[in-house]
């Protein structure tokens, strides 16, 4: 069989060249200096809230700016490394931290650089303070650094009392009161157990100051049962409120429940704000 040659007059075929691929594009694993920002939340007393208004007049930087420099400024300080590694701790420690009650609080916010907040909570674990303590420690000692007027005392950060947790079984409408109280004195739920606590220590003439080595330990109730809406609630109180908590609850010989709820019943009572329940009529 004759072998079939090919037509010159026709243009030889050619294979389509297989189709290239782009090389991929090699991204920056490093992030930008500003995405990727982390909300971080610090209660200010009004002196630093006040030092951090001048500080932005003086230095023309905004808030975000200045608790940037302040923290790594407070972080180089305390040894902690410039560059954080990449699965460095973001979550802020959680001691017991000491705020005084009937104290004006400022609730300021920024977002943070993911180093930066590293460098924070590294910090904060290093010197054993909560993430708003580390905050105004560092916000006081950049600004001391760079000349904004103002005084404030370091120490007192680690000069705190201290404080035990109690817990109370409280009825809905008591710990619906605990809310309105905090909202209408500005204080925190401890802020209300503390004054209420005292208030009616004051009443039943437990000393204002207890002795060195007084009771701490509460009461151990008796096992009888409870209604149906009493649920435990918990805080820190001072080592002098407790004292007196003890010393009422062993006066009256009753539970640190009772003595709590009625207490801060009173103190409701003493800042008229109704019970949930009440039908004015």
């Amino acid at each position: 069989m004759p072998v079939k040659r090919p037509d010159p007059r026709q243009p030889a075929s050619v294979a389509p060249a297989a189709e290239t691929q782009p090389e991929p594009v090699r991204r920056r694993l490093r992030e930008a200096q500003w995405v990727n920002l982390h909300v971080t939340t610090a209660r200010l007393d009004p002196g630093t809230n006040n030092r951090l208004t001048a500080a932005n007049e003086a230095t023309g930087q905004n808030p975000q700016q200045i608790w940037e420099e302040a923290i790594n400024f407070l972080a180089t300080q305390n040894g902690i490394q410039e560059e954080m590694p990449p699965n460095a701790e973001l979550r802020m420690p959680i001691p017991s931290e000491y705020r005084p009650a009937g104290q004006d609080w400022v609730k300021s916010a920024v977002r943070l650089t993911t180093n930066t907040r590293a460098r924070l909570v590294a910090t904060a674990s290093r010197l054993n303070l909560s993430g708003s303590e580390t905050v105004e420690l560092a916000l006081n000692t950049y600004f001391d650094e760079i000349g904004i007027p103002g005084s404030y005392d370091p120490q007192r950060m680690y000069a705190r009392p201290k404080v035990y947790m109690t817990s109370a079984r409280l009825d809905e409408a008591t710990r619906a009161r605990v809310k309105a109280a905090a909202k209408k004195t500005g204080t925190s739920a401890r802020g209300v157990w503390e004054a209420a606590i005292n208030a009616y220590a004051d009443r039943h003439r437990v000393p204002a100051k207890m002795p060195e080595g007084a009771e701490l330990t509460l009461p151990t109730p008796s096992n009888h049962p409870s209604k149906g809406d009493l649920k435990p609630v918990q805080t820190r109180l001072e080592e002098n409120t407790r004292a007196r908590l003890v010393a009422l609850c062993l006066r009256q010989s009753r539970t640190g429940s009772e003595v709590i709820a009625d207490a801060l019943n009173a103190y409701f009572d003493q800042l008229g704000i109704s019970r949930p329940d009440d039908q004015t009529v």
